[in-house]
């Protein structure tokens, strides 16, 4: 008789797969909170912005992600873009809330580059936010031109040091996900 269910085997890849990507996870946010990750990150308008612009000035788009949302009062504002000096193709009265005029000097804020943003090299909740269910798609896609370019270009930072090992020890999870997620779609599972 045939077993057409799960193979043991099968729940030992995925056992591996969930271990690796736990791991890769939190030590991504030990790192990120190593590099000086987490946290609010703000700015402030230079000048006075009304209801339906869709661009906002301000002192500096440092450490703000190219695409995300910012909060200014009580209304958040999703971009997709930013210079130096501006937010860019702004969406004004993102998730519900009411596009209103602001004041130069307001403060324009951030409450989602946490740690484990600042690990993945994105923000996970703005990308579900404007992709809906196409974010299953976007997610492992951004994963590969933006996580591990950006783990690489951080990591580098962290190489030496005191604290190099726990980096050591990122870079043997990531590579371990992937050899272990390499082996499962392209081995196949066993057909019983």
């Amino acid at each position: 008789m045939s077993n057409h269910g799960v193979q043991r085997g099968d729940i030992e890849v995925n056992k591996l797969i969930a271990f690796f990507l736990f791991m890769m996870l939190s030590i991504g946010i030990l790192l990120g909170i190593m590099a000086g990750g987490g946290g609010i990150v703000t700015t402030d308008l230079t000048n006075n912005v009304t209801a339906d612009q869709d661009y906002l000035p301000v002192i500096s788009t440092s450490d703000f992600y190219t695409q995300d949302f910012v909060i200014i009062g009580t209304e958040k504002i999703y971009y997709t873009s930013f210079n130096d000096t501006a937010f860019l193709s702004c969406t004004r009265a993102y998730g519900s809330t009411t596009a209103a005029a602001h004041p130069a000097g307001g403060r324009v804020y951030t409450p989602s580059a946490a740690a484990m943003n600042n690990a993945v090299g994105f923000n996970i909740v703005a990308i579900q936010d404007d992709w809906g269910w196409a974010s299953f798609i976007a997610v492992p896609i951004l994963f590969i031109v933006a996580t591990l370019p950006h783990i690489i270009k951080d990591g580098a930072n962290l190489i030496t040091g005191d604290l190099a090992i726990i980096m050591w020890f990122y870079y043997a999870m990531v590579g371990a996900f992937i050899i272990t997620l390499a082996w499962t779609v392209f081995v196949g599972r066993r057909v019983g």
